[in-house]
C-alpha cells in the first residue's frame, strides 16, 4: 500500500473524528438549549400563576416586587434565547410595567388563604421563588442581607399558610363534629409554630391552641362518658355556636396571627 494512500485513509479518519466530534458538540449544546428553554418557561409560567393566581395582598409589596423581577429576568433570558417569539418582548414590556406602578402601590390589606389546593400550590410556587432567590444570590445579583430579607419573608408566608391550611381543616373537622379530628389538625398547627419559635415569637398562639384544644378535649371526654352512661356509642356532637369561650379562643389566635405575619425586615 502507497504512502499516499495511507496518508488518504488516516486523513479522512481525523475527518471524521473532527465531525463526529463536532456534530456531538452541536447536538449537546442544541439540547442543553432546549432544556434551558424548557426550565425558564416553567419557572416563568410559575411565577405568573403565583403573580396572578391568589388574592391581592397574598404577597407582600416586597415579594411582589421580587415576583416582578423574576419574570423579568425569564423574558430576558428567553427573548435572548428564542428571538423570533415576540410574546418574549411583549411579557418583558408587561412586567417592567407592572413592576413600575407595583412601586407606586400603597401596602396592601393582608390576607389569608381558605382553599387547601391554592395553599398546596402557594407552598410549591413559594419554594420555587426561594430557590430563584439563592440563584440570585449565588450570582451576586442581590447581597447578602437583600438575600435574608426575601427568604425571611417567604419562610413566614410559607409559615403561614401552612398554619391557615391546618386550622381550615380543623374547622372544617369541628363543623361536622369530629372533635378528636378537629384537636388533631390544631396540634399540627402548634407543631409547626413550635418548629420556628426560637424567638418566642409564636408563645401566646401556641398558647392559644392550647386553650383550643383543651376545650375541644374537653368535650370530647364529656361525649365519651355521655355514651358510656347510655350504653352506646353516640357521635360527638358539634360544638354549640353559643359556646363563647372556644369563639373568643379562636378570635384571639386569629388577631395575634395577623399580627405575626405582618412582621418582616422591611417593617
Amino acid at each position: 500500500m502507497s504512502a499516499y494512500v495511507i496518508a488518504g485513509i488516516f486523513l479522512s479518519l481525523i475527518l471524521l473524528a473532527g465531525y463526529l466530534f463536532l456534530s456531538h458538540s452541536i447536538e449537546k449544546k442544541r439540547v442543553q438549549r432546549q432544556r434551558l428553554i424548557t426550565a425558564l418557561r416553567a419557572r416563568r409560567n410559575s411565577f405568573r400563576d403565583l403573580a396572578t393566581g391568589f388574592p391581592s395582598g397574598f404577597l407582600s409589596n416586597d415579594l411582589t416586587g421580587l415576583l416582578y423581577r423574576a419574570l423579568i429576568d425569564c423574558c430576558e433570558q428567553l427573548s435572548r434565547l428564542e428571538p423570533n417569539d415576540q410574546t418574549h418582548t411583549e411579557n418583558l414590556n408587561l412586567y417592567t410595567n407592572l413592576l413600575a406602578a407595583q412601586k407606586e402601590n400603597a401596602p396592601q390589606v393582608k390576607v389569608r388563604l381558605d382553599n387547601p389546593q391554592q395553599i398546596k400550590e402557594a407552598n410549591q410556587l413559594l419554594q420555587e421563588l426561594n430557590k430563584f432567590v439563592a440563584q440570585q444570590a449565588a450570582l451576586r445579583n442581590i447581597n447578602q442581607v437583600q438575600t435574608e430579607a426575601y427568604t425571611d419573608q417567604i419562610t413566614r408566608l410559607m409559615l403561614q399558610i401552612t398554619v391557615d391550611g391546618h386550622v381550615f381543616n380543623a374547622r372544617q373537622a369541628q363543623q361536622i363534629g369530629k372533635l378528636r379530628l378537629a384537636v388533631h389538625h390544631y396540634a399540627l398547627a402548634r407543631k409547626a409554630l413550635a418548629a420556628d419559635n426560637g424567638s418566642h415569637l409564636f408563645d401566646k398562639q401556641i398558647a392559644q391552641l392550647d386553650a383550643i384544644m383543651a376545650k375541644l378535649q374537653e368535650k370530647v371526654e364529656v361525649n365519651s362518658e355521655a355514651a358510656a352512661s347510655e350504653g352506646e356509642a353516640a357521635p360527638a356532637k358539634a360544638p354549640a355556636t353559643g359556646d363563647q369561650t372556644t369563639s373568643k379562643e379562636w378570635r384571639q389566635f386569629d388577631e395575634e396571627n395577623d399580627k405575626w405575619k405582618k412582621k418582616s425586615i422591611y417593617d
